[in-house]
C-alpha cells in the first residue's frame, strides 16, 4: 500500500478524523486487524468506504445479528448442483469473508457484538493464520492487504454478547468518539448543502446538548442535526413559522435518536423542548418570520395571477 498517497486522498475527502485515518492505514499496512469502538454516527463505515475507494481494494460489509451463521460468512455449495452432480469447487457460492480473503479486501462487520460466538470464532483462523479451510472446497489463503475490521457500540447492552478474549487478543482497538463542534458543523453543511450558518449551528448545538443532559444515557449523533436541517428547510417551504417548525422538526429528528437513562424524570420530547428553550434566544433573526419576504411572495403571486387572467382575455379575443 502506498500509505502517503492513500492518506492524502482520504484526508481530503473526510472532515477531520486525522488520527483515526493514520491508525487504520497503519494497522492495515502492518497486517493487523481492527476493532472500531464508538457510538452510532461517528463515521466508522463512511471512513472505511473512503479508504477502500482510495486504496482501490474491495469492501465487504456484514451486519452483525443473531441470525448470522458461519455459512453466511464463508459460503456454501449450491444444493441443486450438488444433488445433480457432486461437490465441485465451481459449485461453491462464496460468502463475503471468502471473497475478501481472495481479493485482498476489507471485511467489515457492523454491530460485531451482536454476532453469535460460533460465528465470530470463524474469524480466528483467517486473522491468525491468514487462511481458512473449507470442507470439499479447499484452503483459502488471504491476499494482502486483507483486513478484518469489526465495529461495536460500547454503550449498547441490549441483545449483545461478550466478545471472546481469543478475538480481542488478535485485534488492535481504535476508539472513535464524536467530533468537535466545528467539524460537526462542516459535516452538516456538506451533507445538507445549507448555506445558512445559523440553521446549521443551532441544529448541531441541539444534538450536542443531548449528549450532556443528565437524563440521557446516549445522546443523538450528527445524523440528528442533518435530519433537523433537511426537515426544517422543507417545512419552511410550506409556511413561514420558523420557531414552531424548528421545534417540530427537532422532535421528529432527535427524539428517537436519544437513549434515556432508566431513572429519567422526563420524556425525550420534554428534554428536546428544554434544550431548545435554552438555545432559541441566541438566534432571534433565524426564528423570526420573514414577513417582508412573505408579503413580497404574495404580491408576486397576485401579479402573476393578474397577468395570467389578462393573457386569457387576450387569447379569447384572438379566438373570437
Amino acid at each position: 500500500m502506498d500509505l502517503l498517497r492513500i492518506h492524502a486522498k482520504v484526508a481530503r475527502g473526510v472532515v477531520g478524523r486525522e488520527i483515526e485515518i493514520k491508525s487504520i492505514l497503519t494497522a492495515m499496512n502492518a497486517g493487523k486487524h481492527i476493532l472500531l469502538e464508538g457510538p452510532p454516527g461517528t463515521s466508522k463505515s463512511t471512513l472505511l468506504r473512503k479508504i477502500s475507494h482510495e486504496a482501490e481494494i474491495p469492501f465487504y460489509l456484514v451486519e452483525g445479528n443473531i441470525d448470522l451463521t458461519p455459512a453466511k460468512l464463508v459460503g456454501h455449495f449450491n444444493p441443486s448442483q450438488v444433488m445433480e452432480d457432486s461437490y465441485k469447487p465451481e459449485y461453491f457460492e462464496k460468502g463475503p469473508l471468502t471473497r475478501a480473503m481472495e481479493e485482498g479486501g476489507i471485511f467489515y462487520i457492523e454491530e460485531f457484538n451482536r454476532m453469535p460466538a460460533d460465528v465470530s470464532n470463524v474469524l480466528i483462523s483467517p486473522m491468525e493464520e491468514r487462511e481458512i479451510s473449507i470442507p470439499r472446497y479447499g484452503t483459502v489463503k488471504a491476499v494482502s492487504p486483507f483486513t478484518v475490521i469489526a465495529a461495536q457500540n460500547p454503550y449498547d447492552d441490549v441483545g449483545t454478547v461478550r466478545i471472546s478474549r481469543a478475538f480481542m487478543d488478535r485485534i488492535c482497538l481504535i476508539k472513535m468518539n464524536y467530533q468537535n463542534e466545528a467539524e460537526e458543523r462542516e459535516i452538516v453543511r456538506l451533507r445538507t448543502g445549507m448555506d445558512s450558518s445559523e440553521i446549521v449551528d443551532l441544529s448541531v448545538k441541539m444534538v450536542r446538548k443531548t449528549r450532556e443532559h443528565p437524563d440521557i444515557k446516549l445522546g443523538a449523533s450528527i445524523r440528528g442535526a442533518i435530519d433537523v436541517v433537511d426537515l426544517f428547510v422543507g417545512m419552511q417551504k410550506l409556511d413561514d413559522q420558523p420557531d414552531s417548525h424548528f421545534l417540530t422538526t427537532a422532535f421528529m429528528a432527535i427524539s428517537n435518536k436519544v437513549w434515556l437513562n432508566e431513572m429519567a424524570s422526563k420524556t425525550a420530547d420534554e428534554i428536546i423542548e428544554e434544550v431548545y428553550a435554552g438555545l432559541r434566544n441566541q438566534y432571534p433573526d433565524l426564528l423570526r418570520p420573514q414577513k417582508n419576504a412573505t408579503a413580497k411572495s404574495s404580491l408576486d403571486n397576485g401579479v402573476q395571477e393578474k397577468e395570467s387572467e389578462e393573457e386569457q382575455r387576450v387569447k379569447k379575443k384572438i379566438v373570437t
